[in-house]
């Protein structure tokens, strides 16, 4: 048996706040199961306070080196330092002391780090090659301020192994061209340009630079505008070369983290396939036509809110509102000035609904009723829309035709002083078409709610490229329920490009030295004509820590599993081949109420016409890796049961046949 030291969930800008009867309910589950009843067993976590993103991987002299965004002095998001630890095996891992602390140029952002093995930087010396950290600098003064150029890049680099780090004298070696959202950089060595490559996170795509020595960067060429989904911010990118699995072919890989906009709500990491020559990213042919969006949709008809002529048919109060953009066919009324300090409202006069539909554009925060345009029937609520935490205005639509004929009004209300605490409204438009938002497709590394901001470390020595990512989502992460600490990293996976019926798809595995945390296999070779199996009286399983796989053979048929504990909280798998989908459902998985949308049904894409469906399931204290056929598909999901689960039922209407049956606990002691 071994002691692995580790911790769990987090989130975003702000603390988003909880209602009373959450915050009770929430507060009494702890007090009931203890401070530390969530922490995981086998799952990276900091040793209190707050963690997200995973940054600055790399791999040095028999060490993996994780480190961490982490605010030391509070369990929500804050003031962004570099938490650090070091593993030989990416499964044990030993803390270490903050290694990037906030200096006057700004908090320390996510980023990056690279063995310099030629000494291009002149920090060390080919003998001992100095380790160089890349990361963001945000700048929370100018930005108060109403700045966009808040956040530049710096370096810092090591020359004992990563133990103590130096800033750069000159940063930052890449400043702000006047982009708001401007961060996140991955570097690594392009060996065909003999030049350091960075990809940056930069407003909603992604820019290339390049660079001789790590400390002066040239800009190259911009991807992703016209490609993937744009419901949210751009972040933390990665570009990786991977060969197809079977073949002697490669082809790069960009991830791009998003949020929000991911498939099943908050934020999520989509990829693209391609090649790239050290100057530009060309997207695969493939992939272009799988990504080709369809065009948003806005119909004509009354204009109601004629912006065009300011703010004097509506009711202003407060300070926020007023009129930006004033061109003809982009004039938007916004509540955001300088800050998101600022609130108000605006009321429309009273109107009779005569159309089938009322259309408009927004933007800005996701704060229900508090940033929102509302249509109000008898001084009632009826429709409410808020944004997606997002710049970009998009498209939506009201049917209000079960409404024609009463008396109504708009309110666009801004009663938040928070992150993202504002709204922008334009072209509110009576009609009888509905308008449609601009669809955009994307393919997901991991459809589950719970895998954001993952990349890859760098200088692996042995060809892999192995993947962590933050197991958590900011739609929630200031609010789950952990106290003295909040987050954790995913297992540590192995990305891989394999050939799949619909084409080439990047598939997550398991790393083996996962393997190392497994008792003795516990094992069926079939189990075959019964409509339901009970596969914890089969085995003996230890709550919460464990791992179950098997084979489900020559199925069309629905497949459920469940999870569950003895307080019958439960979280269900279900597969679905006829329908080509697989499902997560955490409705009734344990605590939940500590926010709105936590308790979900998620759902992900499975391929269909196998003659065998293989299935993966890791689960710990508080989250269910699960990973289909090779991992071509996968769901990461962090959920709060008030006791363990230990039980695993798989069951269908009609009979089924399971093969290859195996159950191993996890030997860790907590």
């Amino acid at each position: 048996m071994r002691t692995v030291n580790l911790v769990l969930i987090s989130s975003f800008l702000a603390a988003c706040s909880m209602t009373n009867q959450t915050e009770k309910t929430t507060h009494e589950g702890l007090d009931k199961l203890g401070k530390e009843a969530f922490r995981p067993a086998f799952h990276f976590t900091p040793k209190k306070h707050w963690m997200n993103d995973p940054n600055g991987m790399v791999y040095y002299q028999g060490e993996y080196h994780l480190f961490y965004q982490h605010n030391p002095d509070s369990s929500v998001w804050g003031p962004m330092h570099w938490g650090h630890a070091i593993s030989k095996d990416m499964v044990d891992w030993q803390h270490q002391e903050i290694k990037l602390f906030p200096d006057e140029l700004g908090t320390i952002f996510s980023g990056s780090a690279v063995v310099d093995w030629k000494n291009s930087s002149g920090f060390g010396s080919k003998e001992n090659p100095p380790l160089v950290a890349i990361f963001t600098y945000h700048d929370d003064k100018k930005a108060a301020q109403g700045a966009i150029d808040f956040q530049t890049q710096g370096i810092a680099y090591s020359i004992d192994k990563g133990r103590t780090w130096k800033k750069y004298a000159n940063n930052p070696v890449l400043k702000n061209p006047g982009i708001r959202d401007f961060r996140d950089p991955k570097v690594n060595w392009h060996e065909d340009t003999q030049q350091w490559i960075m990809v940056l996170a930069q407003d909603d795509h992604i820019g290339f630079y390049s660079s001789k020595d790590l400390k002066t960067w040239q800009f190259e060429s911009n991807f992703g505008a016209d490609w993937g989904s744009h419901a949210g911010v751009w972040e933390c990118p990665d570009l990786i070369r991977v060969r197809i699995e079977g073949t002697d072919e490669y082809k790069y890989v960009l991830l791009v983290s998003i949020n929000p906009g991911a498939p099943n709500g908050g934020s999520g990491t989509q990829y693209f396939v391609g090649d790239f020559d050290g100057e530009k990213f060309v997207l695969d042919s493939d992939y272009q036509k799988m990504l080709t969006a369809t065009p948003a949709v806005f119909p004509h008809g009354l204009d109601f809110s004629d912006f065009k002529s300011g703010l004097k048919n509506w009711q202003v109060s407060g300070e926020a509102f007023h009129i930006v953009n004033a061109q003809p066919s982009n004039t938007i009324a916004s509540s955001f000035k300088g800050s998101d300090k600022a609130i108000g409202t605006l009321t429309s006069k009273s109107f009779a609904i005569d159309h089938d539909f009322i259309n408009f554009k927004i933007a800005g925060g996701k704060h229900h009723n508090s940033t929102a345009i509302q249509l109000l029937v008898n001084d009632e609520i009826v429709k409410t829309a808020s944004g997606n935490n997002t710049g970009t205005m998009t498209e939506r639509s009201w049917n209000v035709s079960h409404l024609k004929g009463q008396q109504a009004y708009i309110k666009v209300v801004d009663n938040e002083r928070g992150d993202w605490g504002h709204i922008k409204i334009a072209d509110i438009v009576f009609s009888d078409k509905a308008a449609n938002e601009k669809y955009e497709p994307s393919i997901w590394l991991d459809y589950g709610t719970d895998n954001y901001a993952g990349v890859t470390f760098s200088d692996v020595q042995d060809g892999r490229h192995l993947f962590m990512g933050w197991m958590s989502n900011w739609q929630y992460a200031n609010q789950v329920p952990t106290e003295a600490w909040r987050s954790a990293m995913t297992i540590p996976r192995e990305l891989k490009l394999l050939q799949t019926p619909t084409g080439v798809r990047l598939a997550s595995q398991p790393i083996k030295e996962l393997n190392s945390l497994l008792s003795k296999t516990q094992q069926k070779a079939t189990l075959t004509g019964a409509k339901s199996y009970q596969l914890d009286e089969f085995f003996t399983v230890e709550p919460g820590q464990f791992k179950v796989s098997f084979s489900l053979l020559n199925t069309e048929q629905v497949i459920d599993i469940l999870l569950s504990s003895e307080t019958g909280e439960y979280t269900k798998l279900q597969l679905n081949p006829a329908q080509g989908q697989l499902v997560l459902d955490r409705r009734q998985s344990g605590l939940k109420d500590f926010e709105d949308g936590f308790a979900s049904l998620q759902t992900a894409p499975l391929q269909t016409g196998l003659k065998s469906y293989d299935v993966d399931i890791w689960v710990d204290k508080a989250s269910i890796e699960v990973f289909v056929n090779k991992g071509v598909s996968s769901m990461t999901s962090i959920v709060f049961p008030t006791s363990p689960y230990d039980k695993i039922q798989v069951s269908a209407q009609q009979s089924i046949s399971l093969s290859d049956i195996r159950l191993n606990n996890i030997a860790i002691e907590k």
